[in-house]
């Protein structure tokens, strides 16, 4: 993965045990929850919540990492 933290980055969840990391970022409506394998370093999935659901983007980035 990156080494460097791209600006739309909001939070970051990772899960060295299980092999994965969830990572929050802004978009133009909102923001997007994005489950990363970080062994093979691929995008799992993807979801969207829109501007005033940060909480809930943040809690189902923490629910996908298992942390």
């Amino acid at each position: 993965m990156q080494s460097t933290i791209p600006a739309n980055q909001v939070a970051t969840f990772p899960n060295p045990e299980l092999g994965i990391a969830s990572i929050v970022t802004t978009t133009k409506r909102g923001f997007a929850v994005t489950l990363i394998d970080t062994d093979a370093e691929q995008i799992v999935g993807t979801y969207i919540y829109p501007v005033a659901m940060l909480a809930q983007a943040i809690n189902k980035a923490k629910q996908l990492a298992n942390v």
